[in-house]
């Protein structure tokens, strides 16, 4: 495991996510300044998922064949020009056209960059690595509502959106000038499986839904729980932004060490511990009477989350071993991308039935059954099956 190029790596994404995180949570304030109603904000956000559905495919094959670094430099380009698109659109439309582009553009670094971890990680230590990887990425959408809450309070929304073209432009220098092209061994030797194959996989089956309803939960996190705070708990962009730092701030201090401790246990139960308590932290948003009460569940729902997620990446990172990196690591961001496309249109159609507090209780209950899901899928038992029954076809 080459240490620079690894930390050079973490240190280009920390810094490209540090630039999206400042804007994220203000987002649906900002559409709403532009007119959005709850169902165009849902529609807004689910336009970022969906264009990395419709990439991810190509691109992770791509970066299979032709290696990772040119993908994650054009990313960060792309992303560090949308900040000015962001600020000089006109109305909801533009902002819709915009985030679906972004969605794209990070189709270009997160999971290639996850990729490119898992073709440098020894088999033994994938939970390790992973874990300080997603504590890098965490970490960085975990400043950046801090930084963005301060930002926009003190210099308007604007100035939120130079700093991320700012902050997107330094990564890209970083990668440009200390990260080397990777050419690992899931490039030269693995099968190229068809995703239709994959995901005939059990265990990539209960991946895929794991991270799938995980990313709902996470979508109705950033597009609705700004307005939860804003228009029932009276909180302003500081509070709001203290909320969704401690979630992800939490969430980066415990990735490594259950990264670690995925490396020694079963993986399987590290994430259905992670999941089914974090779903039920997530409904007790439900409850939630002013800024404290929601701190602290912003806090469980990362620790939870960062129970699960190192060893889930582990057990990607094991499988896109075999079946190509870049394919694995675009199924499950797929969908990821899915989840957050899902969770933003649900909810603007159902908050006008049952509220935005009712909202986390869905979030929490469908997290309960994704993850029993993920459980029946990935037993060992049925993961053993899975080659005979390739066999027999």
């Amino acid at each position: 495991m080459n240490q620079k190029v690894f930390y050079t790596l973490n240190l280009a994404v920390f810094t490209g996510m540090l630039g999206v995180g400042i804007v994220i949570p203000f987002l649906p304030i900002y559409a709403k300044t532009l007119g959005a109603t709850a169902l165009s904000i849902g529609i807004f956000f689910a336009s970022f998922p969906l264009a990395q559905i419709l990439f991810m495919p190509t691109i992770g094959r791509l970066s299979d064949r032709h290696g990772r670094k040119w993908f994650i430099v054009g990313g960060l380009l792309l992303s560090s020009l949308l900040s000015l698109w962001y600020i000089y659109a006109p109305g909801i439309l533009y902002l819709i056209v915009g985030r679906f582009v972004q969605g794209g553009t990070m189709a270009l670094v997160i999971p290639i960059a996850t990729a490119y971890v898992g073709d440098m990680a020894p088999p033994d230590k994938r939970g390790t690595y992973m874990g300080i990887f997603n504590l890098f990425l965490t970490s960085s959408f975990g400043m950046g509502p801090l930084m963005g809450g301060w930002i926009s309070d003190a210099y308007g929304m604007e100035a939120s959106f130079y700093c991320m073209g700012g902050l997107n432009l330094v990564a890209l220098a970083a990668v440009l000038l200390f990260l080397p092209e990777t050419h690992g061994s899931t490039q030269r030797n693995t099968q190229h499986f068809s995703y239709r194959v994959l995901l005939r996989k059990p265990k990539v089956q209960g991946l895929a839904m794991y991270r799938m309803v995980n990313s709902i939960q996470m979508g109705l996190w950033f597009s609705f729980l700004p307005l939860l705070a804003t228009e029932i708990l009276q909180m302003n962009k500081s509070q709001i932004g203290g909320v969704i730092a401690a979630h992800m701030l939490v969430s980066s201090l415990v990735q490594v060490p259950m990264g670690r401790l995925a490396d020694r246990i079963n993986r399987q139960t590290l994430v259905a511990v992670g999941g089914h308590l974090g779903s039920l932290a997530f409904a007790l948003v439900f409850f939630t009477t002013d800024f404290v009460h929601l701190l602290v569940i912003g806090m469980l729902t990362g620790a939870m989350g960062a129970v699960a997620m190192p060893a889930l990446s582990a057990i990607a990172a094991d499988e896109g071993h075999h079946s190509g990196m870049g394919a694995v690591m675009g199924v499950t961001n797929m969908a990821m991308s899915a989840g957050m496309m899902l969770g933003p249109v649900l909810a603007g159609g159902l908050a006008e039935l049952i509220g935005l507090r009712g909202l986390f209780l869905f979030s929490g209950t469908v997290g309960v059954l994704g993850t029993a899901a993920f459980a029946w899928l990935t037993a060992e038992h049925r993961v053993l099956a899975a080659p005979v029954a390739e066999a027999g076809r």
